[in-house]
């Protein structure tokens, strides 16, 4: 059985959170910001008209459901040729508050022969079947955009062929070549056809915000960070819009920062860690942030 798609009508932005949350394009201007978030004008980056040609996400896994609020997306390409990924990080405790994005760029070209690998596969066409989603191990979400067209396929995460795991139906085929897809946008040495060009890192337009009550939980008593003053008018406790659903977390905000607020915010974003605490009208609260894409600034 090959797995289910679900066509939409135009360019989508997928969140890449598990469990269920939602990112709605931003807006560009002071009146529309959806989130309700403190930014005043609109992102001014290039980046804003970049076109979405494919996304893989995560969702699902037996893992906490606030666990992935600041994850990015496994790969994102558009078609100028750049490829997003998490950046590396040092294995050190504590990691930083915002994961860097990585950019590997193949140019015009090498995103026309990721497009006919996108094709060849067949995650351009809408397929139905039972999905092979494996619960516990969670899922694979590609989100394809063609001709302003997007199609989703979920595929089950775990091994590859012969591995634990791994595709084992005749009917997996292309859950298997999905995966090894997935692997050659992973793999930084893969020039797709073009001269190899040289590694850089993504600096964001604009930032995704989630804000909890209450200080992080380190995990570890004697590992602690000074707390950060939330520089920003409007306060935390006012921040964007109550987040629907809220992962078990009382009292939990999203919201964005665009423009001005992006700016300010970004050395402070920079030095903070993951368990530092941010402070905002004499309490205490919890931020979890990642980079907004070039598809989730909307027009």
């Amino acid at each position: 059985m090959r797995p289910i798609r679900l066509i939409l009508t135009g360019i989508v932005a997928i969140l890449a959170l598990a469990c269920g949350g939602t990112v709605t394009p931003v807006t560009q201007g002071a009146s529309s910001t959806p989130s309700g978030a403190p930014s005043a004008s609109p992102a001014t980056s290039p980046t804003a008209a970049a076109t979405l040609l494919l996304k893989v996400t995560t969702e699902g896994g037996f893992i906490n459901p606030a666990a992935n609020l600041n994850a990015l997306p496994s790969v994102a390409v558009y078609s100028d040729g750049r490829i997003l990924t998490p950046g590396a990080v040092d294995a050190m405790f504590p990691g930083p508050l915002v994961m860097p994005v990585a950019v590997h760029d193949v140019g015009p070209d090498g995103a026309a022969a990721i497009l006919a690998a996108i094709k060849r596969v067949g995650l351009d066409k809408p397929a139905t079947g039972d999905g092979g989603i494996a619960a516990d191990s969670g899922t694979n979400v590609f989100t394809v955009v063609v001709d302003g067209a997007a199609t989703t396929s979920r595929f089950a995460r775990g091994g590859r062929p012969g591995q634990p795991g791994g595709p084992v139906a005749s009917g997996d085929e292309e859950r298997a070549a999905a995966l090894a897809l997935l692997d050659r946008l992973l793999d930084p040495s893969e020039s797709w056809g073009v001269p190899a060009a040289t590694p850089g890192t993504y600096p964001p337009p604009g930032y995704r915000v989630f804000v909890a009550p209450g200080a992080p939980i380190s995990g570890d008593p004697s590992v602690t960070r000074p707390p950060i003053a939330w520089p920003l008018p409007t306060t935390l406790a006012g921040f964007g819009t109550p987040a629907n659903p809220d992962r078990g977390i009382a009292g939990l905000r999203q919201g964005v920062l665009l423009a001005d607020d992006a700016t300010r915010m970004a050395p402070l974003l920079e030095q903070a860690t993951a368990i530092t605490a941010f402070t905002s009208g004499g309490s205490l609260y919890t931020l979890s942030v990642r980079a907004l894409y070039p598809d989730e600034l909307g027009g």
